[in-house]
């Protein structure tokens, strides 16, 4: 026989007569009954409501209920640390704040934390089903990515919440402002229809209560909420308060959306039964939130398909410790919730013990206890000394789970700091509704005595806050698994610039793809425009994987580009919008910056005679487009452009003119009437010839208007001409970047959206000239990949600078770029070190782009390889690592406290060997203050060999797209490497066998494992 079932029903058979003799229905046990409706006052301080935020007891207590977030930032719990960002500092404000309040009666503080880790998987589905929707909008198949996130993530995560529920008593009324609410509720009363079960508000409205309940609320938030160096806290309308409580009663039944029926809702119809109108009103809070029955147990408690079971704290840590410290000590798996009861008035209820104590304190026994009272009371003085209960409870779907779950619990809880804790109750219902966030007004049953600021030393003020929690896109957690949700690109962030720096190895290239593919998987109705700039191969991972997911009608609209310096790659820098004869702004900007970038000597790092030099250049780009667009317009000629020729003829254009005709038109002619007869690429080709090139430039320096006006500017430290020497650089310019230096030959797809460009080939190497001339493709990549993402506020000039017969295509683009955030991402910067051009463009984008809807991704090595300006101005950082010499940076610009960053530094590199991911610092600048959390990075199998860029992995996964096609070769590395890596495979391999192609053997060993599964 199970000796636990014996038992159990032992511990039934002792409790009954002491517990059903005096218990009440369950409804009972729910004190809430009504609410206050909002007033005008209420709607200007809190704009957002829209349900009343206080609800009422049975004996007129006003409640309202804070969800506390968590902190902004992670606190130093080291007691010893006061200074501002620590948690002692923390505990020390919001005493001295509560120390006047907690003199009086009246006010009370209620502390309910919980995690539950069976509601993790709902934590990441819930965010996740948008994007399954925006998935079904875009059209994109990445479905498989997206459940492959829930089955990942759902082990590590836990549903983590936390309440700050705010009582306010009659007690703090007079005692005439009571006799006369009093007074007028009687008056009323004789006069109401007469109600059995119906919320009647009006017998609990208190203007005195009211004004000191909203003075505490108001009071709590302003020293909690203290900037980044407090709580989030957000005030919870009766609506969301109900559905929670309701939730804990009933975890498994309650619909997502239940709420409460409150007197300002819509009324219930019902029929008047004799004198009694109750159906005709809104049901008491009680009925509606305590609907389920609650059966006893033993000590425990049966309710809704679960059992729960209590334990209560009977003497406090005998050596206090942080409630993050009891968070740990519970093992992940195990749901529970703590409540922390603070009331006013301990050394009051301990004035009898004190009177007893004091004549008996000669007894030696006696004596310890007495001196504990009699410093207590010292104390009092300056720090109130408070009563305090705290309830715990845990549940299960069988009794033996609740009951291994409850003694798991109590270990946890008695090596807090050392606890006396008894799981042992006469009335276990009350136990544990007295665990339930605003349920009841009672407390635990064991009262504990401390000093304000040790209670509040306990109290969970050091958990994780985030202000996208519901609303974000990007799921992380917390090193003991708290859910931690990013939005990227929202509205609480002023602008949206993020570094992300780490060594090579850790992960940096995935998580930056990954940030990109949940944009695209939230997109609304088409794929987000994205310009990624990249060296090394990673971006063409997440390019394929997109691809992958896209019709074969729809595959242009992501495009992985691997520039070349070779003629069939030119994209000619003097290109303007197709229509335009002129460049508008930034496209002139663009010409510009390239030009005085091969005019740089590279021994000093800056063009000879800087200002000279600029000038010099917009005087020749002005120049050029006024010779190639009026003076001496291009002439079209037959077999320049084959498709050009091909169009004209079909079109039946070729006949509408003659001979002569034909021998005097332009290119801009040309195109003109293909655009007309809608041959669009014809028409852009003929754009691109009638454009000025960088050959062209050498015999415009010795144009008069421009050698007039410097022809005698000379080089600083030498006799040579100035212009000679520009003109020699922009040959030497021609002659290194073929890629820009003709007519452009390689042509986007109107409809792209998603640009990854690679520079790995083009780009130079460590020396002066190396590096120059790799500034010089970063700037040209940026202006293939995301030139046009700034044109939505240049609409003016563009609408002044376009014929009218091109505004439709023109602005069609515009609108779409107006409406939706862009992203830039610049990956591997490092390698631009060094190159101050490069920088001084990415600062200037910085400091506009926010009010272009760009938003900015700089990913590098090291932390010093970003510029001061940038770290200043950047508004998040994604930390994998930094060294100890950047700890005074981050402290300092980015307020993150020092203890936070030298742990940082002490945790293991890359991916954790358990699998829960990789460490990141996140470091995000928002509107209500700075977040600044160690958090976990994990992906699954199945993205990661779509985005892992480290060399051999890459072979591999390159290796066997060659073969099997991309789907399908990341299908079979998943299954064969479900850790998405299979470097130490590779390198164990080359070590046992003596081949020279041990990737090429593994790919093709992999394929004969399929067999006809391919």
């Amino acid at each position: 026989m199970n000796i636990n079932r014996i038992v159990f029903a032992v511990e039934d058979f002792l409790n009954t007569l002491s517990r059903f003799s005096v218990a009440t229905g369950f409804v009972d046990y729910c004190d809430l009954r009504t609410v206050i409706g909002l007033d005008r006052r209420d709607r200007e301080r809190r704009p957002w409501l829209d349900a009343p935020y206080i609800a009422v007891t049975s004996r007129g207590e006003y409640l309202s209920v804070f969800e506390v977030s968590g902190a902004f930032r992670e606190m130093d719990e080291n007691p010893e640390q006061t200074q501002n960002g620590s948690l002692e500092s923390l505990i020390a404000h919001l005493s001295d704040s509560l120390n006047t309040t907690f003199k009086n009666k009246g006010h009370k503080l209620s502390f309910v934390f919980e995690r539950d880790p069976e509601r993790g998987r709902d934590e990441i589905a819930d965010m996740i089903a948008p994007q399954m929707r925006s998935l079904e909008n875009t059209g994109i198949q990445l479905q498989d990515v997206l459940e492959e996130k829930i089955a990942i993530l759902s082990p590590w995560l836990v549903r983590e919440r936390c309440w700050l529920a705010v009582w306010s008593s009659a007690l703090l009324v007079s005692s005439d402002d009571r006799t006369t609410h009093n007074t007028r509720v009687s008056q009323l009363t004789d006069r109401a229809p007469r109600t059995k079960f119906a919320q009647q508000p009006w017998q609990w409205v208190m203007s005195a209560l009211k004004i000191r309940h909203d003075a505490l609320l108001e009071m709590v938030e302003e020293r909690l909420n203290n900037a980044s160096d407090g709580l989030l806290l957000r005030l919870l309308n009766i609506h969301e308060l109900g559905n929670e409580i309701r939730r804990e009663v009933d975890r498994e039944h309650t619909p997502r959306h239940w709420q409460p029926h409150l007197p300002d809702d819509g009324q219930p119809a019902g029929f008047r039964r004799g004198d009694d109108t109750s159906p005709l009103l809104t049901p008491p809070l009680n009925l509606q939130l305590f609907s389920r029955q609650a059966e006893t147990r033993g000590n425990l408690v049966q309710a809704c398909g679960l059992w729960h079971g209590m334990v209560t704290v009977t003497l406090p840590p005998q050596n206090p410790q942080t409630f993050n410290q009891l968070v740990s000590a519970v093992p992940r798996s195990i749901p529970w919730r703590i409540r922390m009861d603070l009331m006013p008035g301990g050394m009051d209820a301990l004035g009898w013990k004190k009177t007893l104590l004091t004549y008996s304190n000669f007894i030696g026994a006696v004596r310890p206890m007495y001196d504990a009272v009699m410093q207590l009371n010292a104390t009092d003085d300056r720090d109130p000394v408070c009563v305090m209960t705290i309830v715990a409870s845990t549940w299960g779907k069988t009794r033996e789970i609740c009951s291994r779950n409850r003694a798991i619990l109590q270990g946890a809880i008695e090596g807090w700091g050392v606890c006396g804790t008894t799981t042992t109750f006469g009335d276990p219902r009350r136990a544990w509704v007295n665990t339930i966030v605003g349920a009841s007004v009672s407390s635990g049953p064991v009262p504990l005595y401390p000093p304000l600021s040790h209670a509040l030393s306990l109290f969970p003020l050091n958990r994780a806050a985030s202000v996208w929690r519901g609303k974000g896109n990007l799921m992380l957690h917390t090193e003991d698994g708290a859910a931690w949700e990013v939005g990227l690109a929202s509205s609480q962030q002023n602008k949206h610039t993020e570094l992300a720096p780490g060594d090579p190895g850790l992960g940096k290239s995935v998580l930056i793809n990954t940030l990109s593919e949940i944009q695209i998987s939230s997109a609304q109705k088409n794929l987000p425009f994205i310009a990624y700039i990249d060296k090394g191969y990673s971006a063409q991972g997440l390019v394929q994987l997109i691809r992958d997911g896209l019709p074969p009608e729809r595959k242009d609209e992501a495009v992985g580009i691997v520039l070349s310096n070779d003629p069939e790659y030119t994209r000619n820098l003097f290109d303007v919008m197709y229509g335009a004869r002129y460049p508008i702004t930034p496209e002139k900007n663009f010409m510009s910056q390239v030009l005085t970038s091969l005019c740089i000597d590279t021994s000093k790092g800056q063009p000879c005679n800087p200002g000279d030099t600029r000038q010099i250049i917009n005087a020749l780009i002005n120049l050029a487009f006024k010779e190639y667009s009026e003076t001496s317009p291009k002439l079209y000629r037959a077999g320049s452009e084959p498709l050009v020729d091909d169009a004209l003829q079909e079109s039946g254009l070729t006949e509408k003119h003659d001979e002569r005709w034909w021998s005097f038109a332009t290119w801009f002619d040309v195109r003109d009437m293909l655009h007309e007869a809608g041959f669009i690429a014809a028409a852009q080709r003929s754009h691109y010839q009638a454009m000025p090139q960088l050959s062209e430039m050498s015999s415009l320096l010795g144009h008069e208007s421009i050698r007039d006006v410097y022809g005698n500017v000379q080089r600083d430290g030498s006799s040579e001409p100035l212009l000679d020497y520009i003109r020699r650089a922009l040959n030497q310019g021609h002659s290194d970047y073929p890629m820009m230096s003709g007519c452009t030959r390689f042509m986007l797809n109107p409809a792209t959206r998603v640009i990854a460009v690679d520079l790995n080939n083009v780009a130079g190497d460590k020396t002066p000239a190396g590096r120059l001339r790799t500034g010089i493709m970063y700037l040209l990549a940026g202006q293939i990949a995301g030139g046009d993402f700034i044109l939505p506020q240049y609409q003016n000039e563009v609408r002044k600078n376009l014929p009218p017969a091109y505004h439709q295509m023109a602005f069609s683009r515009i609108n779409q770029l107006d409406q939706e955030v862009k992203t830039k991402v610049y990956d591997e910067l490092h390698n631009a070190r060094g190159i101050d051009f490069i920088w001084e463009a990415l600062d200037t984008d910085d400091r506009e782009q926010r009010k272009f809807g760009i938003r900015t991704v700089l990913s590098s090595q090291y932390i010093r390889d970003y510029p001061e300006t940038l770290l200043k101005s950047a508004n998040t950082l994604w930390l994998l690592r930094y060294r100890h010499d950047d700890i005074p940076l981050l402290r300092d610009h980015f307020n993150v406290p020092e203890a936070t960053l030298r742990r940082f530094l002490k945790m293991p590199e890359g991916p954790a060997p358990d699998g829960s991911g990789v460490p990141v610092l996140g470091i995000f600048r928002c509107k209500g203050g700075t977040l600044a959390r160690i958090l976990k990075f994990t992906v699954g199998p199945l993205e990661l060999w779509a985005l892992n860029s480290s060399p051999k992995d890459s072979a591999l996964r390159r290796t066997l797209t060659r073969s099997l096609g991309s789907l399908r070769a990341r299908q079979v590395l998943t299954e064969n490497f479900p850790r998405g890596s299979a470097t130490a495979f590779i390198e164990h391999r080359a070590g046992q066998h003596n081949s020279e192609n041990v990737i090429g053997d593994l790919a093709a060993e992999l394929i004969r494992k399929q067999g006809y599964n391919l």
